[in-house]
């Protein structure tokens, strides 16, 4: 519909799209077409109407998509860069709270016939993703107010029942975690560290004010800037261009839970080696004991 200056009909559309062949019914058709519709204005896409007598009786009405629909502003120029972060952004959102606008949105961007997407930062993927299963029960509590129960596991291992407040969901050197309130104290739970499902109650969550909320996000930000590891890099490596290594080799990186990190380190294996903290590099040899000693 882009392209016809004229437009299509609702015929032609329903000859040239194959789902609407599949349809059983002209009734059915119809209902699909107004989904569709429906489905393109909510994307931003803006339908023309053309209307006139010139046309066959049955092909009065004929749309297409109106000129500048996929503009952009004057003066905008769109890079490769900007076309990955977008995507990034995307998966992010990709099964979780916002699905149905970041794929709307890559559908216009690709639209456009913007050039292939730099792979520089693909490295970054895996970790942007939420890929646990608490995500979307704790982003409709914190949407509905509400509490959650869920159980979970400390670093000792050892675990217990909390129920709280879901307050926030933040994405924080490469962990998801959330804010939350727990006995009258906003506190920070790691989602890789929830061993349960999560369960809402009905009973409405404890009230927080957005101010609450900002003093403890600055704290945790605060607490993870000083968490800092100092790692040594094989050159050329996958290690190195996931971290983004200095020529020497070295990278300073942030981490929120010493453990977990350690464990997201030794998938890296020799390429990646433990300057500082001595604690963390502890850690990793720990780790790699157990494995030895699991297969001994």
């Amino acid at each position: 519909m882009a392209a016809p200056v004229i437009g299509l009909s609702k015929n032609d559309i329903f000859r040239s799209v194959v789902s609407y062949a599949e349809q059983g019914s002209d009734s059915a058709k119809e209902k699909m077409f107004d989904r569709d519709k429906s489905n393109l204005r909510e994307m931003g896409v803006q339908l023309e109407v053309i209307d006139s007598s010139s046309f066959e009786e049955t092909d009065s009405a004929r749309y297409r998509i109106a000129k500048g629909s996929f503009d952009w502003p004057a003066g905008f120029e769109i890079n490769n860069e900007h076309m990955t972060l977008l995507e990034l952004a995307a998966k992010a959102w990709n099964n979780q709270l916002l699905s149905k606008s970041a794929q709307s949105g890559l559908i216009r961007l690709r639209s456009l016939g913007v050039v292939d997407s730099s792979r520089q930062l693909s490295a970054f993927t895996p970790r942007l993703l939420a890929q646990q299963e608490s995500f979307t029960p704790l982003a409709d509590a914190i949407a509905e107010g509400k509490l959650v129960r869920f159980s979970y596991r400390k670093t000792v291992g050892t675990t217990s029942m909390r129920e709280v407040t879901p307050l926030k969901l933040r994405f924080i050197e490469g962990q998801w975690v959330l804010l939350a309130k727990q006995a009258q104290e906003i506190k920070n739970f790691l989602l890789r560290r929830i061993v349960s499902e999560v369960r809402s109650s009905e009973l409405p969550g404890e009230s927080v004010s957005a101010a609450q909320v900002d003093e403890a996000e600055a704290e945790l930000v605060a607490f993870v800037t000083k968490n800092v590891a100092v790692l040594k890099v094989e050159q050329d490596s996958e290690a190195w261009w996931h971290f983004g290594a200095k020529d020497n080799g070295t990278v300073e990186v942030n981490f929120m839970d010493e453990a977990l990190f350690a464990e997201d380190l030794m998938e890296f294996g020799p390429e990646v080696q433990v300057l500082s903290p001595l604690s963390l590099g502890q850690r990793i040899d720990s780790g790699w004991q157990r494995v030895l000693d699991a297969h001994a």
